[in-house]
């Protein structure tokens, strides 16, 4: 028990040295992590925290549990990136204690111990428990859901399930249906489905009373949809089920496509430095689900290997098949990727092969190299800075390059693991704490809405023309028309009592064109402009620069 107590802790500990340190300095990025805190303000500002709005205008996108976790971190710790990112953390912890305690119950101590210690630093699930998105909080839940599943239909006694676990394992789906939608549900039910279909069970469905559950999915999930279609009618229904779900998923309306590889290279890298290991680990798993006639292969461990074959795989299909596709989609069949990665690193382990050992950490310091090399020479070019700066904020790096060098020592695979767990903790404080804030481009929505607080507060309406960067309502806490030269007249946003309006450097000069009034004060940073137009008062102030 002290053992355990001690594992959960060091996990912790990891993933907290990973995402806490400068949680709250970098600024909101555009455009998802600006929709969410705004979201959230603009509901605290209202006094209704059950009808998301965002720019004053109704925002149905997605359900209503990630905007009341911002609402509640607001109100607890003020309106800020930190608390906007607090959420999305709380619920990265509690999927990687979650991934710890799936492990512990499927294969056993050691190989709980690494899977925690896998998603507490892997590079897709860190990234996006410092972001104000509902993606982690979508995430846990659906773990929560399959580990009340693990917990209450796969003991030893199957025929018995237990119930009190069953009844979390609906509750956690019906919680994930409200962070986002219909995934918490299909999510789960796919791999449960999938894994009584390859276990040739498909009687188990019965089993794990789906009436009982479908109706304390109900009680926990339809109140919220029920109050909303009272106030808005079939029009929110339509928009969230029709809209952001069915035709997301089936046509490319909302511009995000992709081939249906589109995920294999996103996994692969969104699990460094444990992409390797994920690949072997599900080459294990899958041959453990083979026909066995010499049944060699432990029947409890089969049985693992045949539900994490189910969640990895059958997830990575159904996102596969979507027309529309976004890194973050995959995030929860994680906890899958870290339990895959973990067998091979228990399997590597128990061989004591020096030859596997050098493919692994080799192959793992190859994979460092080249994110180090190619990273710094695409991420200088698409944020216009110094190769050098991106180049010190991946430096980390170095530390899981040389980290392969351990493979002939007796503990070869703990310092290299160590090794690993030390780059990712150094990666993301930097990348945080200095380079970020220091890159003009990234900083300038924050800057410039920050430097002009006082002026542009007491506007009533604020501008943007030819950008749209959420985080400026955010920042500006006002109301900001969007403007479209093709389809609006600028007589009618100067009606509105607009003069500040902010534009990119490129679309300065088109700016002038289309509104006719000359600028009186221009503000440049990074490829951002902040522009405050003449009044119709003749008498204006002289142009700054």
């Amino acid at each position: 028990m002290k053992k355990s107590v001690y594992g959960y802790l060091l996990v912790a500990a990891v993933f907290l040295l990973t995402t806490l340190p400068f949680l709250g300095r970098p600024p909101l990025f555009d455009p998802d992590e600006g929709y969410y805190p705004e979201t959230a303000r603009e509901m605290i500002e209202s006094g209704n925290w059950f009808d998301p709005v965002f720019n004053c205008e109704p925002r149905w996108g997605k359900p209503i549990a990630f905007y009341l976790a911002d609402c509640l971190s607001f109100s607890l710790f003020g309106i800020s990136e930190w608390s906007a990112r607090l959420p999305s953390l709380v619920a990265g912890l509690g999927l990687t204690l979650l991934t710890m305690g799936l492990g512990k119950r499927l294969y056993g101590g050691r190989n709980g111990l690494y899977a925690g210690l896998i998603a507490a630093s892997a590079l897709q699930p860190v990234v996006y428990s410092r972001a104000a998105v509902p993606d982690m909080l979508l995430s846990f839940l659906v773990a929560l859901s399959l580990y009340g599943f693990v917990r209450g239909a796969m003991g030893r006694d199957e025929d018995q399930p237990e119930r009190p676990w069953l009844y979390l394992a609906y509750a956690g789906s019906a919680l994930a249906f409200l962070s986002k939608g219909p995934l918490g549900v299909i999510l789960p039910a796919i791999t449960v489905l999938l894994y009584f279909l390859l276990s040739r069970k498909l009687s188990g469905i019965f089993r794990i009373e789906p009436v009982r559950g479908l109706f304390l999915f109900l009680l926990i999930a339809a109140p919220w949809f029920i109050y909303m279609t009272f106030l808005h009618g079939s029009t929110f229904l339509e928009e969230i089920f029709i809209q952001r779900n069915l035709i997301h998923y089936f046509t490319e309306k909302w511009q995000h496509p992709g081939p249906v590889y589109y995920y294999l290279p996103v996994i692969f890298a969104g699990a460094f430095p444990w992409s390797l290991a994920l690949v072997w680990g599900a080459t294990i798993a899958l041959r453990s689900t083979l026909p066995d006639p010499a049944k060699t292969h432990d029947m409890a461990e089969k049985k693992a290997d045949l539900l994490l074959v189910a969640w990895f795989f059958g997830m990575l299909i159904f996102f596969s098949l979507s027309r529309g596709k976004l890194p973050n989609y995959v995030l929860p069949l994680y906890p899958a990727v870290a339990l895959l990665a973990a067998r091979c690193l228990v399997g590597v382990e128990k061989c004591a092969s020096s030859l596997r050992l050098l493919a692994l950490l080799g192959g793992t310091s190859l994979t460092a190299g080249v994110l180090l090399a190619a990273g710094s020479l695409s991420l200088a070019a698409k944020l216009k800075v110094e190769q050098s700066a991106i180049f010190y904020g991946l430096s980390p790096l170095v530390l899981i390059f040389i980290a392969g060098l351990a493979f002939p020592l007796r503990k070869g695979l703990h310092i290299w693991l160590c090794s690993c767990l030390a780059g990712m903790v150094l990666l993301f404080a930097l990348a945080s704490g200095s380079v970020i804030p220091k890159i003009d481009s990234l900083q300038a929505v924050k800057v410039l809405s920050l430097t002009h607080y006082e002026r542009l507060h007491k506007e009533p309406r604020l501008a943007v023309f030819k950008v749209w960067p959420p985080s400026f309502l955010f920042y500006t806490g006002r109301q900001v028309i969007r403007f479209n030269p093709d389809t609006d007249r600028w007589d009618n946003v100067r009606c509105q009592g607009v003069q500040w309006v902010l534009t990119s450097e490129s679309a300065l000069n088109d700016l002038r064109i289309v509104s006719g009034v000359p600028p009186v004060e221009i503000y440049r940073k990074g490829d951002k402009v902040l522009v405050r137009l003449k009044e119709n008062d003749k008498n204006s102030a002289q142009t700054n620069y």
